[in-house]
């Protein structure tokens, strides 16, 4: 049981007035937008002065929640403290009241020694689980990523975040334990094997998270949905697929151009020199036989004396 608390004849000691230079009391009247301006400031305020004198962990210590596993950094240090992340959640609860406060704020000014968040580099991040327990017969990943990636790149410039895959299944047999080997087993670089399959988004704000987070649940709900036939994306990335790869026949355009024509075959225009058939000379497997052009070079060679070098320049095309 804790100490009972001595009783004082000047009540309990508000954690508002504690806060340094700044009236939490009211005394004008106000608007409704002048109040909520004013409840930000001051919150804004007061998360600052617990960041500057380092009082970021509550003071009640019955009502504490589990500590989470251990994480480490490639270093061997942990990075999950409980003083981290009580200090981690109070930043993200200014930047965010910031940025509120910037945009519905004229001429606000930020704290004295406010860094903002894409200077210190520190970043939020989220996760969208993937449902391949539910649907183990589904190809996430392959759809996720597109031909060489380009669909999560896609997803990642139209959000403004980065998308990994991580979790369970998302590398290859050994590739996983090999770089856990090396920065450990519960490292942020890692993979994160040991949790289920899932999409970590990182990015610079929460409104880039949960744009994401939209974009990453519709793709979800249009694989699981979707049948692979009637699935626009799949073909669409099988189509791009094969254009990287150099092997796409356009076999659409080809027929439309055959009902263009009404039904009837193309006519070509090329002609080879040799057997007069439809490809170029170059590619005429009979090319032993002497095209009549050069018969009739060869008989004004023969009239000028230069059988001999036209014999052997046949005989050395014969050879090639």
């Amino acid at each position: 049981m804790p100490p009972a608390q001595k009783s004082s004849r000047w009540g309990s000691t508000s954690a508002r007035s504690n806060l340094v230079g700044l009236s939490t009391a009211i005394t004008a009247p106000m608007t409704s937008e002048q109040i909520d301006a004013y409840a930000l400031h001051v919150r804004i305020q007061e998360i600052t002065q617990k960041l500057r004198f380092d009082d970021v962990i509550p003071a009640n210590q019955i009502r504490r929640s589990p500590s989470p596993e251990p994480q480490y950094d490639s270093s061997g240090k942990r990075i999950n403290t409980r003083y981290q992340r009580h200090r981690r959640r109070l930043e993200d609860e200014r930047h965010s009241l910031i940025r509120t406060a910037m945009d519905t704020i004229p001429s606000y000014t930020t704290p004295p020694g406010y860094v903002p968040r894409h200077a210190t580099g520190y970043m939020i991040t989220d996760k969208v689980y993937i449902p391949v327990k539910e649907f183990p017969e589904v190809n996430f990943i392959g759809q996720l990523l597109g031909p060489r990636g380009r669909s999560l790149a896609e997803m990642n410039t139209q959000s403004g975040t980065k998308i990994v895959i991580r979790g369970k299944g998302s590398v290859k047999e050994g590739k996983g334990r090999h770089r856990a080997k090396e920065h450990g087993p519960h490292s942020t670089d890692s993979y994160q094997e040991h949790e289920p399959l899932h999409c970590l988004i990182t990015a610079e704000t929460q409104e880039k998270i949960e744009k994401a987070k939209i974009m990453l649940q519709d793709v979800i709900e249009t694989i699981v949905i979707t049948p692979d036939q009637a699935n626009q994306r799949k073909c669409q990335q099988l189509r791009d697929l094969a254009v990287v790869n150099g092997t796409f026949r356009d076999d659409e355009s080809r027929a439309v151009r055959h009902e263009y024509l009404g039904g009837r075959e193309a006519e070509t225009f090329i002609k080879c020199g040799i057997c007069g058939g439809g490809h170029v000379t170059r590619d005429c497997a009979d090319r032993t036989v002497i095209p009549p052009w050069r018969r009739r070079k060869g008989r004004k060679l023969a009239v000028a004396g230069g059988d001999q070098l036209e014999t052997e320049y046949q005989q050395l095309l014969s050879e090639i």
